[in-house]
């Protein structure tokens, strides 16, 4: 009998044990007002950038850092579609050339070096593995 009453109470405890530590995380939803301020927020941050840099419509997951020089965002199409939308809204923008840059594929990935007299951009697109998706990064330096 005393070396049930260890057991059971050994069982007992790590029956409690294991529920805690495998109980489910609860999910953690956005509330209304924290959308409405992340939108006005991603809104204000497209509206501050200058006319002539170009953020694909169908952006999805916009990040911003270093004062909106740095813009990373997610869009749908595939590389190839992509690397040709960029290439011609920056032509379309003003953006010419950078010297004799290469623009060769490397892996999945392709970068897209432009100038303008007072600044340059870098449009970097990358295929998400398994997926018909791009990330899309975009460094604006002024001169």
């Amino acid at each position: 009998m005393k070396r049930i009453i260890p057991v059971i109470l050994f069982i007992v405890v790590m029956s409690f044990v294991l529920y805690g530590c495998g109980r489910p995380a609860e999910e953690t939803e956005k509330s209304d007002t924290e959308i409405v301020a992340s939108t006005a927020t991603t809104q204000a941050n497209l509206d501050s950038l200058p006319a002539d840099v170009p953020i694909h419509p169908q952006a999805e997951e916009l990040k911003f850092a270093a004062q909106n020089t740095n813009i990373s965002y997610i869009v749908s199409g595939g590389l190839q579609a992509n690397v040709d939308y960029y290439r011609a809204e920056l032509e379309a923008q003003g953006w010419t050339k950078r010297g004799n840059s290469p623009e060769n594929p490397i892996g999945d990935a392709i970068t897209l070096l432009r100038v303008k007299p007072d600044k340059n951009i870098s449009v970097t697109i990358q295929g998400i593995p398994e997926s018909d998706q791009v990330r899309v990064l975009i460094t604006l330096i002024l001169k």
